[in-house]
């Protein structure tokens, strides 16, 4: 399955890095007829040829950055940087070849017009083909049936990542008991998925169930039958995971080293350094202000809306706790009524969420331009205000009430180490349907693995996020 994905990616990618090549001759020469003349050549090169030489040698150059691993369909942090760093060597490799076949005379501003449009629309199909992937994934298609080896604590959490995570496609159909569990006589996992048998047992169970993924938990086993396993599994085609059990330190932070033949798993610094924390405001202050001035007709039919069907303010300003602690007025436009915190308290043993947070599906004291503003999450717009002062910024952590921060242990508090967000992984993620601790982490992973070019996949699955009112309430 994944590599019919991966086929698809790199046909995408091809079309896209075709598509540059000729977009930089209508910009550069305004036709794709337009040709280059070679000294020592016999014959003019059209830029569409020229297109067509370099778009396989970018490709190549992508596939050796591992842009097409499994589970490239996901969002990966720094792939911005990976995606032109691969386009510019790829650009080196052609400059160099026009060099030793000695073809002197390559358009700069064209090459350089093509770069850019390649990394540009290289990201852009990247995206659409896994928004297309995930939705497609959501409703059941394109899944792999997984297998968790183990039963114990760190395989039930295994188990609720996989299931609050339907875009990556690994459907959990059981899990075997581990050797601690026999012992112990604990079971973690049954009421998540079905017991399907003994880990001693996993060859015959990976057929009998045709299993295509195997998640083996690392703290489930001893090294020698952990090796065993590994080693029974191989030939039989299924796909081999081992957990690390790390799951505070995600993704781009983990590198796996080689030392005496012995593998290590090394932690690096979090991405989120002072240096990218500046570049993060300037960005968030470049896109929120054209932002602003682009709609603010739509404010102002809005506010109409509002007054309108509602006695009350348009704005609705909310205390909420920000970065480290601080407290701030989150702006919203008001979709309740006027007295709606007044009427909370009577309303707490309705609530519907886990932790400290409260949510309601049939809220009633949410206004009928209300519900319609917050199932696209139009009322979350003036929080921009807030963006510009600097007490938000686009992409971050869900701000909380400050009612829910006094319930935070030290581990939720380290989701507030930057500035909350309009956006998130919450968001893209599920929204309403995810729990308190699914959210931290999800903001925990964010604060890990954080790049620019993360922020614009966010807000990029924020669109149809919102749109398909995932998760809304």
């Amino acid at each position: 399955m994944d590599r019919r994905i991966t086929a698809i990616q790199m046909v995408v990618d091809l079309a896209m890095l075709v598509a540059a090549g000729l977009a930089a001759s209508i910009v550069r020469f305004g036709t794709i007829a337009a040709g280059t003349t070679f000294e020592n050549a016999a014959a003019d090169l059209p830029f569409w040829q020229l297109t067509l030489i370099i778009a396989p040698i970018w490709l190549v150059f992508l596939y050796a950055e591992r842009l097409y691993d499994p589970g490239s369909t996901s969002v990966r942090p720094g792939e911005l940087a990976r995606v032109a760093r691969a386009l510019s060597f790829g650009l080196v490799a052609l400059i160099m070849l026009t060099y030793v076949l000695k073809l002197q005379g390559l358009s700069r501003a064209w090459t350089l017009i093509a770069w850019a449009f390649g990394v540009v629309f290289v990201l852009l199909g990247r995206s659409v083909v896994r928004l297309i992937v995930t939705e497609m994934r959501s409703r059941g298609r394109l899944t792999r049936r997984t297998l968790v080896v183990g039963s114990n604590a760190e395989a039930a959490d295994v188990i609720r990542v996989l299931k609050g995570s339907p875009g990556s496609g690994l459907i959990a159909v059981g899990c075997l008991a581990s050797s601690q569990a026999e012992r112990l006589s604990l079971d973690f996992c049954t009421p998540e998925v079905p017991c399907l048998g003994a880990a001693r047992e996993l060859k015959d169970i990976v057929r009998g169930h045709k299993v295509d993924v195997a998640i083996i938990v690392s703290s489930a086993f001893d090294h020698d039958v952990l090796a065993r396993m590994i080693a029974e599994l191989r030939g039989t085609g299924v796909e081999i995971n081992v957990s690390s059990g790390l799951f505070e330190v995600l993704t781009s932070r983990v590198l796996i080293r080689e030392i005496g033949g012995v593998p290590l798993i090394t932690v690096r610094g979090v991405s989120l350094s002072k240096r990218k924390l500046v570049t993060k405001r300037a960005f968030d202050l470049a896109v929120a202000s054209s932002i602003v001035l682009l709609g603010s007709p739509a404010w102002i039919l809005i506010a109409l809306g509002i007054k309108i069907t509602s006695p009350g303010p348009v704005f609705y300003k909310q205390q909420r706790v920000g970065r480290r602690g601080s407290r701030f007025g989150m702006y919203k436009f008001r979709s309740m009524v006027a007295d709606a915190d007044a009427q909370l308290k009577a309303l707490q043993a309705e609530n519907e969420a886990s932790g400290p947070l409260f949510k309601m599906k049939d809220d009633p004291r949410v206004t009928s331009i209300g519900k319609w503003m917050r199932k696209f999450s139009i009322d979350e717009f003036p929080q921009l205000i807030n963006v510009l002062k600097g007490e938000m910024s686009l992409v971050g952590p869900r701000p909380p009430l400050l009612g829910e921060a006094e319930e935070y242990t030290e581990r939720h508090w380290r989701r507030m180490e930057v500035l909350p967000g309009m956006t998130g992984l919450w968001q893209v993620s599920g929204r309403s349907r995810l729990t308190f601790d699914e959210m931290v982490r999800l903001d925990l992973f964010y604060i890990e693995n954080w790049s620019v070019s993360l922020d614009l996949q966010l807000m990029a699955r924020t669109v149809p996020a919102v749109l398909f009112a995932r998760g809304a309430y």
